[in-house]
């Protein structure tokens, strides 16, 4: 008998400008979204749009996501801090991540951002992803006032300290946990009244605690001119694996998901960029032929994992309210699920 597991598909829905900036932004890769939903219904995945503020103050973009929630998807925010509303800090690239703004600054991005998207879609969004993975202790205690009940920014087992001082995730769990905010977000406070569910990453031999383990020794800054991490990996000794078309073949996507399947994770999250719908926007989509490979990679995945277990598509907040009660998924496709609406929104701020 086949194991049931919930299938979480999340897309970044953002700007075409892959580096962070103010001016010149355009949103023109958001016209592909229908494709992408045409994609998604013919497998039955129920896609989560974690969105920006620069493609929520567009009303043509706007009218697409409103059709895109219509049609069953959910609708998140997605935080670019570099351009959302107060641009109060200089723009360097360490501001770039959420985390090492200061927490006030953090709540009032945050507030706009809410206002705006629930303004231009009808609907409070109430699940979360930071801009690239960047969040803290103080993002968290942020979402929580601003009424939001589940964020999906971590990615275990991969560190972004590397780069401009982003957070690290190695040592978090790979099933969801509940935040409270004001504390290291690896580490699970069970009475928090966020939940937090992880994306899907992981290597290609588990236990992923030994394997992690080797995959850090590997990575160390000392061996870095042997190159060892990547002969490790051509070998078949050991590789990291995200659950994305934009960085992993389908072999290792499902590769990644027996092992999660076999050691008893009830959910996969798959994750990718809507700007890789596009050719030339992401590193991962240089051309047409990269934009058709995602589509190809997506498809092939699905169609491959739900011969390995009994899938239940859901939205983000949909898995919230399944996982958080720690209950076995239910193999009942489409189903939606009801997540508290929180607080009253806190007004935004200029």
């Amino acid at each position: 008998m086949s194991r049931s597991v919930l299938l979480i598909v999340s897309v970044d829905t953002e700007e075409d400008n892959w580096r962070p900036c103010r001016d010149g932004v355009t949103v023109e890769n958001i016209r592909e979204l229908p494709r992408l939903d045409t994609l998604f219904r013919r497998l039955g995945v129920r896609a989560t749009y974690l969105t920006t503020y620069q493609v929520a103050i567009r009303d043509w973009a706007a009218a697409t996501l409103r059709e895109l929630h219509a049609g069953g998807a959910e609708l998140g925010a997605h935080l670019h801090p570099w351009n959302t509303p107060p641009l109060d800090e200089p723009l360097l690239a360490r501001n770039s991540m959420l985390k090492n703004l200061p927490a006030e600054l953090q709540r009032r991005k945050l507030e706009r951002l809410t206002a705006t998207l629930w303004e231009a879609v009808g609907a409070r969004p109430l699940c979360f992803r930071a801009g690239r993975y960047g969040i803290g202790p103080d993002t968290i205690t942020a979402l929580i006032q601003c009424g939001y009940r589940v964020d999906t920014s971590v990615t275990p087992f991969v560190s972004w300290q590397d780069v401009d001082d982003g957070p690290t995730f190695e040592g978090a769990p790979l099933d969801p946990y509940c935040l409270g905010g004001g504390a290291d977000v690896r580490i699970p406070q069970p009475s928090g009244a966020l939940l937090e569910i992880p994306m899907s990453t992981g290597y290609s031999r588990s236990p992923f605690s030994v394997w992690g383990a080797v995959h850090r020794l590997l990575a160390a800054r000392a061996l870095r001119p042997l190159h060892a991490l990547g002969l490790a990996s051509r070998l078949g000794v050991v590789q990291r694996i995200l659950l994305s078309p934009e960085t992993s073949s389908v072999a290792d996507m499902v590769t990644l998901s027996r092992r999660l399947i076999d050691e008893g994770h009830r959910h996969l999250h798959l994750f990718f960029h809507s700007a890789s719908l596009c050719p030339g926007l992401s590193p991962f989509a240089a051309d047409r032929a990269g934009v058709e490979r995602i589509y190809r990679s997506i498809d092939a995945y699905v169609e491959d994992v739900s011969r390995m277990a009994t899938l239940t598509c859901v939205t983000v907040s949909e898995a919230a309210a399944r996982l958080a009660a720690g209950g076995a998924p239910e193999p009942t496709a489409g189903a939606s699920a009801s997540v508290p609406t929180g607080p009253p929104l806190p007004p935004a701020t200029a």
